[in-house]
């Protein structure tokens, strides 16, 4: 998909697909500092081995949401979010039928 013509809708749907959210060593600091959490209970609250068991992931709700998405489709540490977050729509392969490319309003 062409993400130029991306226009985030902020109806969360990104937050809810089926998938990980890898985690850097920096997404960890950055996490760990919004949170005011050490890395270790950053690490031990929020994330959990991914299969590929050499990586951390964000853990998900009984839902499959991040547990990060408040329930108004926010993000609860938007300026402090992974790179695998920033980065999308451009590098991410959205589903069909992402409200953020249809046609603008």
């Amino acid at each position: 998909m062409d993400s130029t013509n991306f226009q985030c809708r902020q109806c969360g749907a990104c937050c809810r697909w089926p998938g990980y959210v890898y985690l850097t060593g920096a997404d960890i600091r950055r996490l760990s500092s919004h949170w005011k959490l050490s890395e270790e209970a950053f690490i031990e609250g929020y994330t959990r081995l991914a299969p590929n068991r050499g990586q951390l992931c964000l853990m998900v709700e009984a839902d499959g949401a991040c547990c990060f998405l408040l329930p108004d489709n926010r993000c609860a540490c938007y300026e402090a979010r992974p790179e695998q977050c920033r980065q999308y729509p451009s590098l991410w392969a959205p589903p069909e039928g992402c409200p953020g490319f249809a046609a603008p309003e």
